[in-house]
């Protein structure tokens, strides 16, 4: 991947993600235009091995990424670039793959979804605005389902695993009450009045009694990920209830004791992980194996 990996979404996906957050039909969607003369009249926009992909092709491609996310910005450059390396990516595998039950009831579904959303006078709208017919939303919905299918068969249940352990600590949440000592001798012995069993009042009362400098306070609902590295390393390993061994970031001393901890599991997040995993598949494959079918663009 290069260091810019591209931020590709199947068009299905980002239209899940958009028609998903309307509530009841909308009358008042604005479809974005494509310009369509430059295309239109394109004989040839990509080649590869034999094949190409022609201006009206892509027109059509395009059009109905605006129909599925009326937000797509359809006539910039760049983003037009990325859907028709996706577009050229469909056509090369496309032809190998079968339409299966599962894909037919995605779409079915999908169209449901977007009955939902879109009224009657809404569609017919996007229709004209965008110069295209049901069939041809049909017919893309099919396409990226079965790219999706294609994509998914091929994460095994070890790469799932090992990208929720990358991830785990964003699906954790943790509340904690936090200690400040400004002596590592004073944080010891806080440390060791609670390790004993010393209520957490008693032992601030006997820091305001001793005049030791202290801090208290409480963190609620937070996500594992977004602390310093060394309250993970603790609260990971801590039950509720345990108060920690005085930890030291720059010059203050910290103790933790753990109030709550809640962990998504592996298979609670399992279908988010699928999808951002085709994604990263996806990405992967128009990074890396598009060269192999020696692909040219002319699009400008």
């Amino acid at each position: 991947m290069s260091s810019t990996p591209l931020k590709l979404l199947l068009a299905v996906l980002t239209a899940c993600g958009f028609l998903t957050g309307c509530e009841g039909k909308q009358s008042n969607t604005m479809f974005p235009s494509v310009e369509i003369s430059q295309l239109s009249s394109t004989k040839e926009v990509a080649s590869y091995e034999g094949e190409m992909v022609t201006g009206a092709e892509f027109n059509r491609f395009l059009a109905v990424e605006g129909f599925l996310n009326p937000d797509a910005p359809l006539n910039d450059t760049s983003y037009r670039k990325e859907l028709l390396r996706q577009l050229v990516m469909q056509k090369i595998l496309i032809s190998h793959l079968k339409t299966s039950d599962n894909v037919q009831k995605q779409v079915e579904d999908m169209w449901k979804q977007i009955k939902r959303s879109y009224d009657e006078d809404t569609r017919k709208q996007g229709y004209e605005v965008l110069h295209i017919r049901s069939n041809d939303v049909t017919n893309q919905l099919t396409n990226q389902f079965k790219l999706e299918e294609y994509f998914r068969k091929q994460i095994t249940s070890d790469e799932l695993t090992a990208y929720y352990k990358r991830i785990e600590n964003d699906l954790t949440r943790v509340s904690f009450t936090q200690l400040d000592f400004s002596t590592l001798h004073d944080a010891d012995a806080a440390a060791a009045e609670l390790q004993k069993g010393t209520l957490l009042q008693d032992v601030q009362k006997k820091c305001a009694d001793l005049h030791i400098s202290s801090k208290i306070e409480n963190a609620d609902n937070l996500k594992l990920s977004s602390l310093s590295s060394s309250f993970i390393d603790v609260l990971k390993k801590q039950h509720i209830g345990e108060s920690s061994e005085p930890i030291k970031i720059g010059k203050v001393y910290y103790i933790l004791i753990l109030k709550q901890k809640d962990t998504k599991t592996e298979s609670e997040v399992k279908e988010e992980m699928m999808k951002e995993l085709v994604l990263n598949h996806i990405n992967r494959y128009i990074q890396d194996e598009l060269q192999r079918f020696h692909v040219t663009f002319n699009l400008r």
